[in-house]
């Protein structure tokens, strides 16, 4: 059981460190802050140690033959350890919550960013485009249209 507890401890810290720089490059997202690139250099490797961990955590469920930590922890005995180790699985739970639901965030704002720039670029470019509908769609002519159909 100590062994679980030290895995669900560090899985903890990780995803604590992650949903904080998660947070902070949202926040540098929103407010067009230069700070995001170094966050963004600060979370690979936190990432690389939470999958080092994860590998570890999985190599220990396998050799204690479980699927996962709650099976784990249901089949030990109760005591002071399985209580602690319960509620270290539901806070890493929470938190592998919250970090979901914020990648959705960064995602979301990084293709609107994207899709921001893709439409900046139409613009100066003076971008055209062919005639879609009707006979002039045959004849390959170009209208003086530019592409404003970017959702931004």
């Amino acid at each position: 059981m100590e062994e679980t507890i030290i895995l669900l401890r560090e899985q903890t810290v990780f995803c604590s460190r992650m949903l904080k720089l998660f947070a902070d490059l949202t926040e540098s997202i929103k407010n067009n802050s230069l700070e995001m690139s170094n966050i963004a250099g600060q979370i690979e490797p936190v990432i690389m140690e939470l999958s080092k961990s994860s590998r570890k955590a999985q190599t220990f469920l396998s050799k204690m033959k479980f699927k996962n930590f709650y099976d784990l922890i249901d089949a030990q005995e109760d005591g002071v350890k399985k209580d602690v180790a319960k509620r270290l699985l539901q806070h890493n739970s929470n938190l592998q919550s919250k970090l979901q639901k914020q990648t959705k965030l960064l995602k979301t704002m990084t293709d609107k960013g994207k899709d921001f720039v893709n439409f900046s670029l139409n613009i100066m470019s003076r971008a055209s485009t062919t005639n879609t509908y009707g006979a002039a769609a045959n004849t390959g002519t170009q209208s003086g249209r530019r592409l404003f159909d970017a959702n931004v």
